[in-house]
């Protein structure tokens, strides 16, 4: 037998299982795989760019289901706006080698051969995708032995050959741990080391191979050693949910989820979203009703299985359940409505009133406009960024002005987009009139958290605004009630206090050129409320002073009314240059 590729990480298990071998193959046999894995690791999203609808195939633990459900409850709630179909058509005591041991099952029934249905699975089911984990039953838990090898290797490439003929891809999963002190069995363990070995070799042909026997042996392999009573398997074979748990992690790292990376259970990854419990419940529903209706429709060989319901009947509950996962699986709790022909949410975050828009077909990597005020208002621009695929965020802070507990606000805020509902860490800004406070001055304290701020006729100075000819301090109108508001807002004692305050937006640019934030000013030359040379003037100024980029879009004649542009092109392709981050 030719050298198999080690699926180990490790270099002494490596060198443990293959001690004939010298130090530089053993290396290249452990490195191997891992260059491999890294050199075709790509988002969540790609791997699956093309695909709706999963076929799982495999034995026993496949049917059982667990890992299908965790893979599928992580989707739903990571990606609701790409909602794949799922189906398990996984048959207990199956092999795709088409061994069966003598007297198998007290000699009622002979293992069933996946060939024997196969056709017929990839015909009814017509998969984009096929993912497939057998080896478990396929060496009839006998000690390796070559001719039972070769029918192993003979049925995953027939398998193989199958699917890619249907016009399906196919990712292989190596097989799961045997437990030969729960299990019996001696040296099944080996044989199935090998079986992994001999899959994992075929990635060097281009073959899509999940490693899940490696990562389990380890797991199972350290736990043991801390716990001599630890298992996985109460019989050696069938998964508990931490099995179960481990074949999803591994084949959700396989696609790119390098968010749990560092999640060792379930319940961790169901904390993601804040549905996460009610979202796998419901999925579990669906999927052990689909799963007896699909293999009823299909037809199989193993006697003593739950007879389905007919399919027909079948879909129309499960359109049913389809319905409340979706309506869960929303990225944002709260009131559901529509606005501007897209799903708005309405909820709180620390009491304060908060509305996400969610676009119909969110960009990879989730990026985001945030209003600083106003939402809702002259928001042409807004909604064709919704269109490109951003989400539109605002939270009420209202008669705040940018305030240091303004600011605290919008803490929270991002906080809660970028961690429970994973939206990009960068940010773009877009600050209308008041909002400019807001927007600066947050972005002055969290300039790593700046894509680019879009400013129209943006207060830069509250100097200018709301201060003004009422208080001596620049040209524009003023207002005495928006300013005594402000003074509440920053806790200033006096008028001399507020003036002598040195964190306006034009005071406190430099933590924003030295992040190279691109800044973008839409403003009215005629604008008598917040004229634009006190505001966007002083501010284009220092930021160019400082080395930053700043473009600068004037309207002849306008005043402070209205924002924006007719056409919001240049504002929308300016976010969309500099708001989605790059790979």
């Amino acid at each position: 037998m030719s050298d198999p590729i080690c699926n180990s990480s490790d270099f002494e298990i490596c060198r443990a299982r293959h001690p004939a071998r010298l130090i530089l193959p053993t290396l290249l046999c452990c490195l191997l795989p891992l260059l491999l894995e890294a050199a075709e690791s790509p988002n969540a999203l790609s791997k699956l760019q093309d695909v709706r609808r999963i076929v799982f195939l495999g034995d026993s633990i496949t049917y059982a289901g667990q890992y299908v459900e965790f893979i599928e409850a992580y989707y739903a709630g990571r990606f609701p706006e790409q909602r794949l179909e799922f189906l398990n058509l996984g048959l207990p005591s199956e092999t795709v080698s088409g061994l069966s041991e003598e007297g198998h099952a007290g000699g009622q029934f002979p293992r069933p051969d996946l060939h024997e249905r196969l056709g017929r699975v990839l015909e009814k089911t017509k998969p984009d995708l096929v993912i497939a984990c057998y080896g478990m039953n396929d060496g009839i838990y006998l000690p390796f032995s070559e001719e039972r090898f070769r029918k192993y290797q003979d049925g995953i490439k027939r398998l193989r050959e199958r699917v890619t003929a249907a016009g399906a891809k196919i990712i292989h999963v190596t097989p799961p741990t045997f437990d030969e002190v729960k299990g019996g069995h001696p040296g099944y363990s080996n044989a199935l080391d090998r079986y992994s070995d001999w899959l994992l070799a075929q990635r060097v042909a281009g073959w899509d191979v999940v490693d899940l026997h490696g990562p389990m042996n380890r797991y199972f392999a350290e736990h043991r050693q801390r716990d001599p009573n630890f298992f996985l398997a109460g019989d050696g074979v069938h998964c508990n949910e931490t099995g179960h748990w481990i074949i999803a992690k591994q084949i959700l790292l396989y696609f790119g989820a390098k968010d749990l990376a560092n999640i060792d259970d379930p319940q961790a990854m169901l904390a993601i979203h804040l549905n996460g419990p009610q979202l796998l419940k419901l999925i579990q529903q669906w999927q052990r009703m689909m799963k007896d209706a699909w293999l009823t429709e299909v037809g199989h060989q193993r006697p003593g299985m739950n007879k389905g319901l007919p399919l027909a009947e079948a879909t129309t509950k499960a359109a049913e359940i389809e319905t409340q996962i979706r309506q869960l699986a929303v990225p944002f709790h709260g009131k559901q409505s529509q606005w501007e022909g897209f799903e708005r949410c309405d909820f709180e975050v620390n009491g304060r009133p908060a509305i996400v828009v969610v676009p119909k077909q969110a960009l990879p990597g989730k990026p985001w406009a945030w209003r600083g005020e106003f939402f809702g208002a002259f928001a042409n621009a807004d909604v064709a960024l919704l269109g490109k695929g951003f989400h539109l965020a605002y939270l009420g802070v209202p008669n705040l002005f940018g305030s240091p507990e303004a600011v605290a606000q919008w803490n929270g805020f991002y906080q809660e987009l970028t961690t429970r509902y994973d939206l990009a860490k960068k940010v773009a800004l877009i600050g209308l009139s008041r909002g400019g406070l807001y927007c600066y001055n947050w972005a002055a304290a969290n300039p790593d958290k700046v894509a680019c701020i879009y400013a129209d006729a943006a207060v830069c100075d509250f100097k200018s605004w709301p201060g003004g000819r009422l208080k001596n301090l620049g040209k524009g109108n003023g207002n005495t009630a928006e300013w005594q508001n402000l003074l509440k807002a920053y806790k200033f004692q006096s008028d001399a206090e507020a003036i002598a305050y040195d964190k306006n937006p034009i005071d406190n640019l430099k933590p924003l050129a030295d992040a190279r934030v691109p800044l973008l000013h839409v403003y009215g030359d005629a604008d008598n409320d917040v004229p634009w040379d006190e505001n966007t003037g002083v501010l284009a100024e220092r930021y160019r002073k400082l080395g930053g980029s700043i473009t600068l879009i004037p309207k002849s004649g306008v005043g402070h009314h209205p924002h924006g542009l007719q056409d919001p092109t240049p504002i929308v392709e300016f976010i969309l240059q500099h708001g989605i981050a790059k790979p």
